[in-house]
């Protein structure tokens, strides 16, 4: 849909609310989005997460302290600003100050207020009216999806034939007052338990690869922080340096068998920024997203209600990495514990205290780089309970993949940094 400020066009300068009750200033184009997708990593990201720190503060405060004129925002890279929609934008001024007091790290001076017609809630109302007729059969259209468009004050319905759609009544034009917004659309299917894999959105579970850009792990034990109940994600500590932003993987899913060629160095959603690393027990803190106690296994995922420390003779526990994944070898089970108290030194001069496990001699392949940080757990019917976090591997056979592998213990990383197990799943 063509944006109303005209987006697209070259040097077009827009206004900026510059604080509560000032006058706006013009804020001219500084990229192209062909620019913006061209930046290396860290340089994308140091344009977006002051937008996304931003438009987040000022969404948390329109839908929970001014919801009777909030309709949403947007983020505008290629301006460098947050549209923010308002169906009274006089209200602008208590607006951004509640989002500062939330945040006062947010520059503010790149907000634009823009007027619209309908609230978010009006418009959510709307929508679900909508859903509504379409499972009662009394519209003339099958919907595939309805996005709210909060800078149109419309919805964008999108179906299989939208001229049908538009000439079958005037009032399929319309939920209630609100506009429909009639588009192309297509049957929607599940997505792949692989796109799953390798860009999850919030909130994120063991098993998801995770990355800064250049290096590749995967997410391990869901859990909560004691003292405040802060959400935290834990993988291994070697994976990431200390303060680094982690996401999951971006762009095209890497194919099967061929992971390491599909590490193409994008980055998508935000999983937490690194803050605490255990070199003993091989183990970081993500603090940012949310998190629920589930595993990724090969084609779904399954809640986990407990944890508990390995012992020698176990002969069934699993792993769930994403490298081992993508190289075809879905979530490896049938790893047996062969050590349960094992101090090992890392070739990055790390010593850690945990365990070994193998799947030797019935199999080779029980852990593969990229597998480091994700869960290793145990079945219990159908739930599951957490050992801990891949740490290391080795090998005599294989070249991406390891015959021992090694984890560090879910009780042992609690206790260091004060955490639970995540009681949500």
């Amino acid at each position: 849909m063509k944006s109303a400020i005209g987006i697209g066009a070259a040097g077009l300068a827009l206004f900026a609310v510059t604080a509560p009750g000032a006058q706006a200033e013009p804020v001219p184009a500084q990229h192209t989005e062909a620019q913006i997708a061209a930046m290396d990593p860290a340089q994308r990201g140091e344009l977006l997460e002051p937008l996304r720190h931003l438009a987040d503060a000022v969404d948390t405060a329109g839908k929970t302290k001014q919801s009777e004129t909030y309709a949403g925002v947007r983020i505008d890279a290629p301006h460098n600003v947050v549209h923010v929609y308002l169906t009274d934008p006089s209200r602008s001024a208590k607006l951004i100050e509640a989002a500062r007091q939330a945040d006062a790290s947010i520059d503010t001076k790149k907000i634009v207020v823009e007027k619209v017609r309908y609230t978010l809630d009006a418009l959510h109302e709307a929508r679900d009216k909508l859903f509504a007729k379409s499972a009662g059969k009394s519209l003339p259209y099958e919907i595939h999806s309805v996005a709210v468009n909060a800078e149109g004050s419309s919805l964008d319905v999108a179906v299989d034939a939208p001229d049908t759609a538009i000439a079958s009544t005037p009032k399929a034009l319309t939920a209630g007052d609100v506009p429909l917004n009639f588009i192309q659309g297509q049957k929607i299917a599940p997505a792949s338990w692989a796109d799953t894999k390798w860009h999850d959105s919030s909130p994120f579970i063991a098993g998801d690869v995770i990355t800064n850009g250049s290096s590749y792990c995967s997410a391990g034990l869901p859990a909560v922080r004691k003292s405040d109940n802060v959400r935290v994600m834990v993988t291994a500590g070697h994976c990431f340096n200390d303060g680094a932003r982690i996401y999951t993987g971006a762009g095209p899913t890497p194919a099967f068998g061929h992971f390491y060629d599909g590490l193409n160095g994008q980055t998508g959603n935000y999983v937490g920024t690194v803050s605490g690393i255990a070199a003993n027990w091989d183990a970081e803190m993500l603090i940012g997203a949310d998190n629920n106690a589930d595993v990724s296994e090969s084609t779904g995922y399954a809640p986990v209600t407990s944890y508990a420390y390995s012992h020698n003779g176990d002969p069934d526990v699993c792993q769930s990495g994403a490298a081992s994944f993508f190289m075809q070898q879905g979530t490896v089970c049938g790893i047996r514990v062969i050590n349960d108290d094992i101090t090992y030194s890392m070739d990055n001069g790390w010593t850690a205290r945990g365990v070994q496990g193998t799947r030797l001699p019935n199999a080779q392949w029980a852990v593969a780089h990229g597998d480091s940080g994700t869960m290793v757990f145990t079945k219990t019917g159908s739930t599951r309970q957490a050992r801990g976090v891949v740490s290391a591997l080795s090998s005599p056979y294989q070249t991406y993949a390891g015959n021992y592998v090694y984890w560090t213990e879910a009780t042992d990383i609690f206790n260091h940094f004060g955490l639970k197990l995540n009681p949500t799943t």
